[in-house]
């Protein structure tokens, strides 16, 4: 498994859900515009995952967010996973 993580400290809400956004969209684009490939080609084989490490409890605004992002990754074969702190 090839895992990428995210750790997000500061309580995700509607003023910084697009620097989230940003950085799950940097990780996408390092695995599907073929930077993983490059850099690490004994991992591009390997199934992908995404997680977000969150220390805090989850908001409405990172709940609706996911339900946006989870499809969009199975799409492309990447699994997400969202851990607590």
């Amino acid at each position: 498994m090839c895992v990428l993580s995210i750790i997000q400290s500061e309580v995700v809400d509607d003023t910084n859900i697009e620097l989230l956004q940003d950085k799950l969209n940097h990780y996408l684009c390092y695995i599907l515009d073929g930077q993983l490939e490059k850099e690490e080609p004994h991992k591009y084989a390997l199934p992908k995952r995404i997680e977000l490490i969150i220390g805090h409890t989850q908001t409405d605004t990172l709940t609706n967010f996911l339900e946006q992002l989870v499809p969009i990754l199975s799409s492309e074969n990447i699994s997400f996973v969202l851990k607590t702190e």
